[in-house]
């Protein structure tokens, strides 16, 4: 590859990054309409990098799983 060119990541469909979370595609499309995912809106589509989904599920990781104190 020569200096300043880049390699295309794939974008995956909605179903594709649903099956890479783990999670239903309208779970996935919901999130993407709040804004809560990264993702790219292409007409009435939703694409999404897998590195980016990637970084925002370790981003989440520690949101949910804080111990709590039980008095």
């Amino acid at each position: 590859m020569a200096p300043g060119e880049f390699e295309f990541e794939h974008l995956l469909s909605a179903e594709e990054a649903a099956a890479h979370l783990r999670i239903h595609t309208k779970t996935l499309q919901k999130f993407a309409r709040a804004g809560l995912v990264p993702c790219v809106r292409m007409g009435k589509y939703w694409r999404f990098r897998l590195s980016a989904l990637d970084v925002w599920v370790r981003a989440q990781e520690n949101r949910c799983s804080q111990p709590f104190c039980v008095k």
